[in-house]
């Protein structure tokens, strides 16, 4: 099918639907091995403004779906884990769905993975988890940068499942929470515990205590989920 035959579009009535009109149509230009539209064809094909057009090009390049190089015009990139995984938080970002509905998720996923990252878990995984743990024992009067090696552990520990479909979406969970930050206590004795109940949770591990390790990090992640939906 040539690409004249795809259907035309009507005029989208906001950001979040032009952006999802042209990423897609993006897509579809590169899987059908076209040339990528330029700022002015997208502009006319769904009749906006070229500031609109760069606006939405403009999220699609931070999130590594497109790179956008002057005289070169556009490339799509081959999309990977760690693409799919921005593209994902640009879309829960958009959808703007509760906090609720994200701690939900998240302690479903991250709890029922425990038992596949202990069994595919490898001592330069586990060096690198402790390393996390120190860097939140260094950094309790430090709270960005103190919560920054506590999601690291967090993404570590997903890592280790081995499983990339999982990865992507828990990433996308995980990093989610970079938004609460401001929500956490700036009292170092919060990140002393944090680093406590993780060091706990990774000696379970180490033990291949699965029930155990899976009962410390519901516990450790409801504590936390208190306090951001407070």
């Amino acid at each position: 099918m040539d690409l004249k035959d795809f259907p035309s579009h009507s005029t989208p009535t906001d950001d979040d639907e032009l952006f999802r009109l042209i990423h897609r149509h993006i897509l579809r230009q590169a899987k059908a091995g076209g040339r990528i539209d330029t700022e002015t064809e997208l502009a006319d094909r769904f009749g906006v403004t070229r500031y609109k057009v760069r606006k939405a090009l403009g999220i699609l390049s931070q999130m590594g779906i497109v790179d956008r190089a002057p005289k070169r015009g556009m490339t799509v990139n081959t999309i990977g884990p760690k693409n799919l995984s921005a593209q994902i938080q640009v879309q829960m970002d958009i959808a703007n769905f509760d906090i609720r509905e994200f701690i939900e998720a998240r302690l479903l996923i991250e709890v029922d993975v425990i038992p596949l990252a202990i069994r595919r878990m490898t001592p330069m995984m586990l060096g690198l988890l402790e390393e996390a743990i120190s860097r939140i024992e260094a950094n309790v009067d430090n709270t960005p940068e103190a919560d920054r090696w506590d999601r690291e552990f967090h993404l570590l520990l997903l890592e280790a499942c081995g499983n990339r479909v999982l990865q992507v979406f828990s990433a996308a969970l995980v990093t989610y929470f970079e938004k609460t930050t401001d929500k956490l206590p700036n009292d170092p004795e919060f990140f002393r515990n944090v680093a406590r109940q993780e060091r706990e949770l990774l000696n379970a591990i180490k033990r291949g205590d699965e029930e155990g390790a899976k009962t410390l990090l519901t516990s450790h992640l409801k504590e936390q989920v208190d306090i951001l939906a407070g």
